[in-house]
């Protein structure tokens, strides 16, 4: 064994709680080459020793052997554990390294190092949940050094040892996403770069954890093949609920509410309650299971009816029965009330909540013994609760007020007035899965890590720091978020900046799958994010289908980047070690290829539908693809059951196709298709189909001139004209196409089109461009194209107009920067404002349906009107329009601030006649959610439209510089896109909105 000797207490202090610019990956204590500065731990025929006091907390013994087994994953030799006081440690005499692992005032260890002034425990003593790694010179007489981890509390050595475990090489998600261990031969603890004592804590959010919920078909029927089952059926038993604390601890939370829907935590096994105290986890209980009492016993054990004015007696016998039980394990008690079930009570009120509260108060001091504000409760503001105490309630200030989301990602209230001052504080419950209206999404992942940053954030730095706890539904599947929003609990201050949860995903990608391939991962998921808050899945199978089938190519140009999503993500995958691969497709490419498949059934049964207008014969390979999508969803769950030899059978069990209300369907289905069949008589001479892009108008079906959209120098750049030439029945045929103007490009001018075949033999789309600008007249212009099936007798001929627009440009454009009209369209991303913008305004990268997010910083004011600070759009337009439409895509935010009501305001070129202010979102009663929302968040944008005319639409009427100015007036809006129409309806019906306009 090898010590190259440093003095650690001389060289200061490295905490991670400093606060940060910008996402800050954790320095490493701990090298593992052959050669390295430090105290060695492992090596080639050396193991360490973990020592623990006996007097030390049971859950810190029940760590330090986790720890030797998890330094058995990566040397292949578990490390031993002995139990010994201080006495023993310090006379006996091992040649092994050694680590001692105990909690201040608790361990004998510790204490003894600490008043012999070896250990400084200065930066833990007193602190929540607070560790520190030392490594310490001459602990005793006879030993060269050790290595402390220690604890302020039980949670605090506990994270400092599991912190130790995922360093050398084990992932929280050992188990849970099959992460394998790092292999390791050397581990040398250096302490931190440059030496000093590294720490961390106290966590920022100070309980932080998981609810499982939604838990039936996936988990339950897992947890049944694998778990033996309780005396009331259900397989929550203490075996699987030591995986879910493993987790929640790995992750730094501290915080649990179990399984309900068919489930009782404290009755399904006793061993429960005590396990998760002696762990270090704190229970609780769902919105509606209040006094640590499960849903599912009040209809076993409760004496009459759910019901507090017809019940009080039975109600209150059965809420203190669950106070008696859970009184000497660590609990945090939900209060307050709500109707059976999980839905609203009809005999509540403000008043008598009122007395509810007070009276589980009252049995709280009265049969845990302690004061309230030592005894952790929550009432839970969920769905209908908010309206209560909008009405005004007098409650004990002891008692967190528990915010909840929409159930949808987006928070419905943040603390106002004195609301920050309360003793108890206030807390937040968050949705990864949801039941229930507009619909369920409880299949796999579709969270956008950003739109999670942006509400959290929000969240604390507006005060919401007491409690965190996220509906995760069947936990599998939902891995990634899980941990984001764990990470962003333990410490805010390393995510300060937008960009940090791409940087931490980078480094969470590392930890997984490797440094090679985390920027890479990172990526793939980044984009995963983006496409599904475009649309969740089971929102899918609305209809009209959301993503046009016609206009801007949209559902088209989405399924691609599926389509490239997925190769982009195999390929990756197939480069992998095969020991990393399964972990890489459960969190990674299973998602991607199952959300693949699902958005291939919807949208290729769109453009069917579309097809079948046209006649196209490709109407029918479309159906099949569907149906090979169909039954590739089917394969893709399979694969999934088989890994590992059917460890995660089951958790692909949820349906997800067919939703036609809220509740998921009873099994997946196809949704309707449709086919062409083979045409009759003359007909059969028009096999060549021809429609320009964007049009609702195909050859031969129309035998007047066709028109393609205008081109200009300012398309959008990647918005391509093209004219898709199709067969419309099995045959062969041979096309050309010509050009009235000799400066148009047509890739695919002649071709033969066969069917049946693929689609690339029976449809062909060639692209039309200009070759050179400077040979197109100035002003407006039409090109003719004219496609003739050369084979047809007589020939067959169709017939395009080409508008082009080529603009005579004035002097000042040579200046100009902003965004530049194309057919009467200017589209706007948030981002690309003017840098005569105000400064306070943030960019959230990533963010949102298709490029990012702009916002105000969380604490920033209210502001009215025109009174705060404005983003600037410079705009430059060629119509001259006496009437225009602005529409605003903004996220689908509550007005969380019930005093002050989102809006935003705006004005073209300081016009006061053009000033127009917009309310997105309706003020409402707290007790439900605001007319519009269902539609906003199946979208994932509240999109509202504006129409000037006459004086507002003034300043239109010149073309040239233009500029828009928008103040938002709250920071719990975020500002995405923005469109604007200069008359004609030139503003196509979308769920995206058009491209981005050409900007210079």
């Amino acid at each position: 064994m090898a010590f190259k000797r440093f003095f650690v207490l001389a060289l200061g202090v490295i905490s991670l709680s400093d606060s940060g610019a910008a996402y800050k990956k954790k320095p490493s204590p701990f090298t593992f080459t052959a050669e390295s500065n430090g105290y060695q731990l492992a090596g080639p025929n050396i193991v360490p020793e973990i020592r623990v006091a006996p007097n030390d907390l049971p859950g810190v013994i029940r760590v330090a052997k986790d720890l030797a087994a998890d330094f058995g994953k990566v040397l292949g030799v578990n490390a031993t554990v002995i139990t010994a006081d201080w006495k023993a440690t310090s006379q006996q005499s091992t040649s092994k390294p050694v680590i001692i692992i105990g909690t201040v005032g608790q361990s004998s260890l510790i204490d003894n190092l600490a008043t012999s002034a070896k250990l400084d425990t200065s930066t833990i003593a007193n602190k929540w949940e607070t560790y520190s790694h030392q490594v310490l010179s001459s602990p005793w007489p006879g030993k060269e050094a050790v290595f402390v981890i220690a604890g302020s509390d039980l949670r605090g050595t506990v994270f400092g040892t599991y912190e130790v475990s995922e360093q050398i090489g084990v992932s929280p998600w050992h188990y849970w996403a099959d992460v394998p261990p790092i292999p390791r031969k050397y581990i040398w603890a250096n302490t931190s770069p440059g030496g000093g004592i590294y720490t961390e804590g106290p966590p920022s959010v100070k309980y932080r954890g998981i609810f499982l919920n939604d838990e039936a078909p996936a988990l339950t029927g897992w947890a049944k093949a694998n778990f033996k089952q309780s005396q009331y059926g259900s397989a929550f038993t203490s075996d699987f609920y030591k995986r879910i604390f493993d987790l929640v601890l790995r992750l730094k939370g501290n915080y649990v509410w179990p399984a309900m829907w068919s489930s009782m935590f404290y009755l399904d096994d006793p061993k429960n309650g005590p396990m998760a105290t002696e762990y270090g986890i704190f229970m609780g209980t769902s919105h509606h299971e209040p006094m640590a009492r499960a849903d599912k016993e009040q209809g076993r054990f409760m004496k009459g009816s759910w019901d507090w004015r017809s019940n009080k007696g039975g109600v209150q016998a059965f809420m203190e029965e669950g106070v008696v039980r859970s009184k000497n394990w660590s609990t945090m008690y939900t209060l307050g009330m709500r109707g059976s079930g999980d839905a609203a009570s009809a005999t509540l009120s403000a008043a008598a909540l009122e007395e509810i509260i007070r009276w589980q108060q009252s049995v709280l001091t009265r049969v845990v013994g302690r004061s309230l504000s030592e005894i952790p409760q929550v009432w839970v503001m969920y769905k209908e609760v908010p309206g209560y105490w909008q009405k005004g309630m007098a409650v004990s200030d002891d008692v967190t007020l528990l915010w909840s989301d929409d159930n949808r990602g987006n928070i419905r209230r943040i603390p106002i007035g004195n609301e920050n001052k309360r003793s108890g504080g206030s807390g937040m419950y968050y949705h990864f899965d949801y039941v229930g209206d507009p619909r369920n999404y409880k299949w796999i992942n579709t969270i956008q890590l950003q739109k999670t940053w942006e509400q959290m954030t929000l969240a604390y730095d507006r005060g919401v720091d007491r409690v965190w706890i996220v509906n995760v539904g069947d936990l599998k599947a939902l891995e990634l978020p899980t941990a984001h929003f764990m990470a962003l609990a333990w410490d805010r201050s390393n995510f300060d900046t937008p960009e940090s949860t791409y940087e931490w995903l980078q480094d969470w990608s590392a930890r997984q799958f490797g440094q090679d391939v985390a920027s890479a991962t990172a990526s793939l998921m980044t984009t995963y994010g983006k496409l599904v808050s475009r649309m969740k899945y089971e929102d899918l199978s609305r209809t009209p289908f959301a993503f046009h089938p016609t206009n801007y190519d949209e559902a088209e140009l989405n399924l691609k980047e599926w389509t490239d999503l997925v190769a982009s993500a195999q390929a990756i995958h197939d480069k992998l070690p095969t020991a990393i691969q399964t972990s890489f497709f459960e969190i990674v490419l299973h998602p991607i290829t199952a959300g693949h498949a699902v958005f291939e059934i919807y949208t290729k049964t769109a453009l069917g539908a579309r097809y079948a207008t046209e006649h196209r014969v490709s109407t029918n390979t479309f159906a099949r693809d569907v149906q090979a999508a169909f039954q590739r969803d089917k394969d893709i769950a399979r694969k999934f059951h088989t890994i590992l030899n059917g460890k995660w059978n089951h958790f692909m069990d949820q349906t997800h196709i067919g939703y036609d209300n809220w509740q998921e369907p009873a099994s997946n289905s196809l949704p309707k298709l449709t086919y062409v069949t083979s045409l009759s008589g003359n007909s059969r001479n028009a096999l060549m189909g021809v429609t320009p892009q964007y049009s609702t108008q195909s050859f031969p079906a129309t035998t007047s001139k066709l028109t393609l959209p205008p081109l200009s120098p300012f398309t959008p750049p990647n918005e391509q004209r093209y004219l898709d030439i199709y067969a419309r029945d099995n045959g062969t045929f041979s096309y050309s196409i010509t050009s009235s103007a000799p400066y148009i490009n047509i890739t695919n001018p002649k071709g033969t089109i066969t069917a049946p075949g693929p689609v690339s033999s029976t449809d062909i789309r060639c692209l039309i461009s200009v070759s050179d600008w400077t040979l197109v007249p100035q002003g407006s212009s039409t090109v003719t194209l004219t496609v003739t099936n050369t084979g047809a007798s007589p020939p067959a001929v169709a017939t395009i107009s080409l508008p082009l627009e080529n603009p005579v440009l004035p002097a000042d454009f040579a200046t100009f920067s902003g965004h530049i009209e194309s057919d009467r369209t200017i589209s706007i991303e948030a981002e690309h404002f003017s840098p005569s913008s105000s400064s306070e305004h943030i960019i959230i990268p990533h963010y949102g349906r298709t490029l990012s997010g702009v916002k105000r910083p969380p604490t920033s004011p209210s502001y009215s009107t025109t009174k705060g600070p404005y983003l600037s759009y410079p705009f430059y337009t060629f119509t001259s329009t006496t009437s225009a439409s602005i529409t605003v895509y903004l996220s689908p935010s509550e007005n969380s601030n019930p005093q002050s009501p989102n809006k935003y305001t705006f004005m073209i070129d300081d016009d006061a006649a053009s000033l127009t202010t917009v309310q997105p979102v309706p003020v409402n009663d707290q007790s439900s959610q605001p007319p519009g929302w269902a539609d906003a968040v199946i979208k994932g944008s509240y999109i509202r439209t504006s129409t000037l005319s006459g004086a507002a639409a003034a300043k239109l009427k010149t073309p040239g510089r233009h500029e828009l100015k928008i103040w938002l007036s709250e920071p719990t809006m975020v500002l995405t896109k923005i469109v604007i129409d200069l008359g004609g309806g030139a503003v196509k019906s979308s769920l995206l909105g058009p491209p981005e306009s050409f900007r210079v």
